[in-house]
């Protein structure tokens, strides 16, 4: 089961710790209170009671939304006669990332109904904790990946990487025209939607694959 406690950061000040909550959107905006120990124990009891049920229901809501987001948009494409044969794939990428931000939003409501009545007896505070903080105490709270299973994210990201590279190649030959330079033939066959989603499919896992290799060295 994963350790949600472990993403939790304190930031010890004057007085008692900074606590940073849990955004209800995932992005934006996160308010920030000054906590003892007490209550930092209290948010710590409740976050680790509650991991198994966010799971739970992250796990479900994908599932079902995803049905959900994929039958909809099909009936949308076929009814509105905008359905073509290479709309599928299209159409499954966009409900699979339409249901993945919505599971983690209902699990982070859930989540932060868990907390309300704790948040609501604590004191704001002006101290912040950044980013870049949080970022540098999970990491130094967190077990590295050990060498063979770095070696598995990182062949796992380069099979994705040249499965969406050869997808983008496969296009530009099935459109490909004699006399017809291969540079804009590749252009042509994925200036669309598809070609742009294999590319940031390409970028994402290349900045995943840098970040692991770039954490896995030792300070």
């Amino acid at each position: 089961m994963i350790d949600f406690v472990k993403f939790v950061v304190f930031k010890p000040v004057s007085g008692g710790y900074v606590y940073r909550a849990p955004s209800r959107w995932l992005f934006g905006f996160r308010e920030h209170f000054l906590v003892n120990d007490a209550q930092k124990a209290a948010i710590l009891a409740t976050i680790n009671k509650s991991g198994q049920l966010v799971l739970w229901i992250t796990g479900i809501a994908l599932i079902l939304q995803s049905a959900l987001f994929g039958t909809a948009l099909s009936l949308w494409a076929h009814r509105s006669g905008y359905y073509t044969a290479g709309l599928s794939g299209v159409i499954t990428v966009i409900a699979t990332v339409l249901s993945v931000y919505s599971a983690f939003v209902i699990s982070r409501q859930f989540l932060l109904h868990r907390l309300h009545p704790i948040l609501t007896g604590l004191s704001p505070t002006n101290d912040r904790i950044t980013n870049l903080e949080e970022r540098h105490f999970i990491q130094a709270t967190s077990a590295p990946l050990s060498p063979a299973r770095l070696r598995i994210a990182i062949i796992a990201g380069v099979v994705t990487m040249t499965a969406s590279l050869g997808a983008m190649i496969v296009r530009a030959i099935d459109s490909y025209e004699p006399g017809q330079s291969e540079w804009p033939a590749l252009w042509l066959a994925n200036a669309n939607l598809s070609g742009l989603l294999n590319i940031a499919t390409i970028v994402a896992f290349g900045f995943a694959i840098a970040s692991l290799v770039r954490n896995s060295k030792p300070a």
